[in-house]
């Protein structure tokens, strides 16, 4: 079981916004090859100057791990599915707002220090995708703001994670260094 915590960057109309979130994980490793881990994050941050933007995700992960034995430090390969839930807002009128349910893919790269053989801090990068109707606000002024900005109806962000998570427990008694 662990804890996450999060940046998001995703791109609108007005370049490149940033977000910040926390979540909850744990993990099943049913081989020394192969982990799955399954997650629930919240995200939220601006986009564009002109609205906010909130992600909230659900969803599972299999870490692939190249190395033959488990290691301090083990490097990983991720590729996973999600549900994936977006709220986009005006910044000043908090009720113009927004939002969809879609589903997601996942998928990039990170690495496990193992702390001690029950605790791990990870660090991974991924992209997600999200395919989704696409929605948009009118706002005040005139103006539209849109996800995604194209109205192709895909939409993407990276995401930066940093979790800590303790072994509860070690069905197969492989996990000692």
């Amino acid at each position: 079981m662990g804890i996450r915590s999060g940046i998001t960057i995703a791109n609108s109309t007005d370049g490149w916004n940033l977000g910040q979130g926390m979540g909850l994980q744990f993990r099943i490793m049913p081989s020394s090859h192969i982990n799955t881990e399954w997650y629930f994050e919240l995200f939220h941050g601006g986009y564009s100057d002109r609205g906010v933007r909130t992600d909230g995700h659900i969803g599972g992960l299999v870490l692939l791990y190249p190395q033959k034995k488990l290691q301090r430090v083990a490097p990983f390969l991720a590729v996973g599915p999600n549900a994936d839930f977006v709220k986009i807002r005006e910044r000043e009128n908090k009720e113009n707002f927004t939002s969809r349910w879609s589903l997601g893919a996942q998928a990039g790269i990170g690495f496990h220090v193992n702390l001690t053989w029950r605790s791990d801090m990870t660090i991974g990068t991924q992209y997600m995708l999200h395919f989704g109707k696409a929605i948009s606000i009118p706002l005040e002024d005139t103006g539209i703001l849109a996800l995604p900005r194209d109205g192709s109806g895909m939409d993407g962000h990276f995401l930066f994670n940093v979790s800590f998570n303790y072994k509860i427990a070690d069905l197969w008694k492989r996990i000692r260094f």
